[in-house]
């Protein structure tokens, strides 16, 4: 059995892992496409109460809510279930269309001023340490590069990483460090794309991580012995709330991962929330033992080698989720309801 470098273990002993099987892939959606028909028109949801604008209805948070550090649970708020959901895609999270940095930086950056706002900056080959509260990235190109907020066991908690894009090149190895980590800190509108580990949810003592309108896609390194790749992963995480984003983790035959989630009870977790996330590849796509609530998870069909989630029930409840198609522009189409915990 495969170990973390933690020591918990990342697999079980499944069953050999399936391949895709195409006729059943077409029976679903056919089955879909004549539920959609007879199915009555979905109710309409006020736009105020949708996750962005323009966005479907059926992912949503009023507006004004979000985890404080502290909270146990935070309970999403539930509108009408729509037929389909529409997700971010690599083009429209990230740095805006036309973006050129201001600043350009290689190696180690500190931030060490409270308050302070990193913008318009593309940074190559190094750690941003941050060591001040209530610090704002915003604009950032961070190309073989990485955020640490807890450095030397002083948090840089209030962190917020928004409308930035983060690569790793080809010398990615199974030893990198998450892209972002590790407590007190909010991801929006980020784009985390060909990196062999994403985001580390840990320090719980400098509070939650909120990943919202994100796309995180995690791939193997190019050389593999003990790879176990997560897009986010808990190891001693305070609450974690996941809203409207994706992650994908692509494997080789050579180099199996873990999962795109993977928030498991045996970590010294806290608590978990999820309203609205779109996840394919790995053993099994979500993995959760942590208690919590789970809303509008989306599993792309027939992306996982054993299942497409392992929870721990009755610990995590699983409601509204179904298996799915996704098209290019992250629409998705329900083909089966997703209910490992049983109920709706």
């Amino acid at each position: 059995m495969r170990r973390s470098r933690t020591g918990m273990a990342h697999r079980r002993t499944p069953p050999p892992r399936r391949r895709p099987a195409t006729f059943r892939r077409a029976v679903c959606v056919l089955a879909a496409v004549v539920i959609m028909t007879l199915a009555p028109a979905s109710t309409s949801v006020p736009p105020e109460l949708w996750t962005t604008p323009g966005a479907a209805p059926g992912v949503s948070v009023a507006p004004g809510e979000g985890p404080a550090p502290d909270d146990d649970v935070v309970v999403p708020t539930r509108v009408p279930e729509a037929v389909a959901a529409t997700f971010p895609t690599r083009s429209s999270v990230g740095l805006p269309a036309g973006w050129e940095p201001k600043d350009e930086h290689t190696g180690d950056l500190w931030i060490r001023a409270r308050g302070a706002v990193v913008e318009d900056l593309r940074i190559t080959g190094g750690v941003i340490r941050v060591a001040a509260e209530n610090v704002t990235l915003r604009r950032v190109q961070a190309v073989d590069a990485f955020v640490v907020n807890d450095v030397n066991g002083a948090c840089g908690s209030g962190l917020v990483v928004e409308s930035s894009t983060f690569t790793r090149t080809a010398g990615a190895t199974e030893t990198d460090l998450p892209v972002i980590g590790t407590g007190g800190f909010t991801v929006r509108d980020v784009l985390i794309d060909g990196v062999p580990e994403g985001i580390r949810v840990g320090s719980k003592h400098c509070g939650g991580v909120t990943v919202e309108n994100s796309y995180i896609a995690v791939v193997p390194p190019a050389e593999c012995q003990d790879w176990h790749g997560d897009g986010i992963q808990g190891h001693n995480g305070g609450p974690v709330l996941v809203r409207q984003s994706v992650i994908t983790l692509e494997e080789r035959a050579d180099c199996p991962g873990n999962a795109p989630f993977f928030y498991p009870g045996d970590q010294d977790n806290t608590s978990l929330t999820i309203d609205g996330l779109l996840v394919s590849g790995g053993g099994y796509p979500f993995r959760a033992g942590t208690s919590g609530t789970v809303y509008n998870l989306r599993v792309v069909d027939e992306s996982w080698g054993y299942g497409p989630a392992e929870v721990s029930c009755p610990a995590v409840a699983v409601t509204g989720s179904h298996l799915v198609t996704v098209a290019a522009n992250g629409r998705t189409t329900p083909v089966g309801r997703l209910a490992p915990c049983g109920g709706a």
